[in-house]
């Protein structure tokens, strides 16, 4: 029997999708936009504010509708099942490219069920490190690590979130030897690091760097590529010497898979807009964020396929325990 999302594109391929005069007038009534998180986090920001931002471009209201759980797969399912017309999107994280085993949901649903639309933000993290540790710089953590087997750790906050697979990628691309110490979020973690109970941690700015600021923490480096604009003299752990690590955690905009191609370029043509805006560059930079977005949804989808991809080689390669 077909599956629903194989009956629904062959409808719009025999209909052509929405005509020009639908599409001119899109949207024309209330859209929904599904947050798979908490109220409060950088999903729940960004999504409320870009939501906001097209509200007011489109003269329709934008209602943003927090549904968390079971790994993110409630708000997930809700949005894949919903009718692809365009009036209802979720706010996705590189999270859901990472196999938990929770929820019921993999990778693979992820990537056949939604059509990826455009990024409107990433949050690097930060390595930061207990002031007890003698340790400055990023060499000196992987050198004295491989010194001393299982003898640093890090927390994070939980197990097969993305502050522990920063943590297990940095010990398979550098070789040093330290413990997983999983807590119930990254606030716990990083009070036991304050403490001393725990030597390291990876966690967004937001958090991290206040701590760092009021030396409570030392910060060692950025877990992207580039220098973040908002800790500009904190170097990078592809600086540190190991050129190939990056984990930039993402947020898009997905709307269900079977939404037409016309409903696609419209929704992303009108996020670069917003996500183009002084406005946005100046408030995501107040959180730590970078202002990203996607030049096409191709390029959106072909990111989230590499990143699928990239946490699926560490899991299988590392033995990394997920739950």
């Amino acid at each position: 029997m077909a599956s629903l999302r194989s009956i629904l594109m062959l409808i719009g391929a025999l209909t052509g999708g929405l005509s020009q005069p639908a599409l001119a007038q899109y949207p024309d009534h209330v859209v929904k936009v599904v947050v798979p998180y908490t109220p409060g986090g950088p999903a729940d920001l960004l999504g409320r504010y870009v939501s906001q931002k097209l509200a007011q471009s489109w003269q329709q209201p934008v209602i943003v509708e927090n549904k968390p759980g079971a790994g993110l797969s409630i708000g997930a399912e809700f949005v894949a099942r919903s009718a692809p017309d365009g009036y209802t999107m979720l706010i996705g994280a590189s999270s859901m490219l990472v196999d938990t085993g929770a929820g019921g949901r993999s990778p693979a649903d992820n990537l056949k069920e939604f059509a990826p639309v455009s990024l409107v933000g990433s949050f690097p993290l930060v390595l930061v490190a207990s002031n007890s540790l003698p340790m400055r710089n990023v060499r000196e953590v992987v050198d004295y690590a491989k010194a001393h087997p299982d003898e640093l750790n890090f927390g994070s906050s939980g197990n097969g979130s993305l502050t522990h697979l920063a943590g297990a990628l940095f010990v398979q691309l550098t070789g040093a030897n330290l413990v997983h110490v999983p807590y119930k979020g990254i606030n716990e973690a990083l009070v036991d690091l304050t403490a001393g109970r725990v030597q390291l941690s990876f966690a967004g700015p937001p958090i991290a760097l206040p701590l760092v600021k009021a030396g409570k923490m030392r910060g060692l480096a950025m877990t992207s590529v580039k220098r973040s604009g908002l800790a500009p003299d904190l170097p990078t752990v592809a600086e540190g010497g190991f050129p190939s690590y990056d984990v930039t955690p993402w947020y898009g905009v997905l709307a269900p898979a079977a939404t037409s191609a016309a409903i696609v370029t419209r929704l992303h043509r009108d996020i670069v807009k917003v996500m183009e805006t002084s406005d946005v560059r100046e408030t995501w930079k107040s959180w730590g964020a970078d202002p990203t977005y996607s030049k096409a949804p191709e390029e959106f989808a072909a990111l989230m396929r590499a990143e699928a991809a990239k946490w699926e080689r560490l899991i299988k390669a590392g033995g990394v325990k997920l739950n």
